[in-house]
C-alpha cells in the first residue's frame, strides 16, 4: 500500500472515531437531561369563598386523593387538597382553614389510613363537624379495609377498581353527594 492509501484509511478511521465520539456525547448528554418538572398544582380555592370538599389522605394514597380531587374539580367543585397547598404556607393551619370552610369531608381509606396519627385527628374533626354543623362525612375506599365504627354506619363510595364501569358510577354519585345544594348519594 503507499503513502497515499495509508493516508485515507487513516482519514477514514478518524472521520469514524469523530462520529463515534460525537454519538457517545450526545447520548451522555440526553441521559443527564432532567425529567420534565410535573405539572403545577391546580390553584388552591379561597377558603374564604369555602370549599365544597375537603379531602383527607395519607401520604400513602395522595396518588389516589389527587386523581380524586382532579375527577371532583373537572365536574366544578372546589376542593381542598393538602398537596395542593402553596409553597411558603404553612401545611397544618391551611387544612385546618380549610376543614373549617368545606362543606363536605372525605376521607380516603385504605390500609394505611388509621395507622396515621395525623389522618386520625383529621377522622375526629371531620366526625365532629357532622355532628355541629350538618356538615356530609364520606368514607371514600381505595383498598379493602375494615372501616373504623363512625366511618362503619355512614354508606362508603367504593372506589377501588378505577377501570370498572362501577367506579365511574360511584364518581357520579359522589359528585351528586357533594353538588351544592345536593342531598342525594
Amino acid at each position: 500500500m503507499d503513502l497515499n492509501a495509508w493516508g485515507v484509511v487513516i482519514g477514514a478511521v478518524g472521520a469514524i472515531a469523530g462520529v463515534v465520539s460525537a454519538s457517545i456525547e450526545v447520548y451522555a448528554r440526553k441521559s443527564r437531561r432532567k425529567p420534565p418538572a410535573p405539572a403545577p398544582a391546580p390553584p388552591a380555592a379561597d377558603p374564604s369563598s369555602g370549599y365544597d370538599v375537603f379531602i383527607s389522605y395519607t401520604e400513602a394514597d395522595s396518588d389516589a386523593a389527587e386523581s380524586l380531587g382532579s375527577r371532583l374539580r373537572a365536574e366544578g367543585l372546589t376542593v381542598f387538597l393538602a398537596r395542593w397547598i402553596g409553597p411558603g404556607l404553612v401545611e397544618s393551619l391551611e387544612k385546618e382553614e380549610a376543614l373549617g370552610a368545606s362543606a363536605n369531608g372525605l376521607l380516603v381509606f385504605s390500609g394505611a389510613t388509621m395507622r396515621d396519627t395525623a389522618i386520625r385527628d383529621e377522622y375526629a374533626a371531620l366526625l365532629q363537624r357532622v355532628h355541629s354543623g350538618g356538615r356530609r362525612f364520606i368514607p371514600v375506599l381505595v383498598e379493602d379495609v375494615d372501616l373504623p365504627p363512625f366511618a362503619r354506619i355512614r354508606r362508603p363510595v367504593d372506589l377501588r377498581d378505577a377501570h370498572s364501569a362501577q367506579f365511574d358510577e360511584n364518581i357520579a354519585m359522589l359528585v351528586r353527594a357533594v353538588r351544592p345544594g345536593s342531598d342525594a348519594i
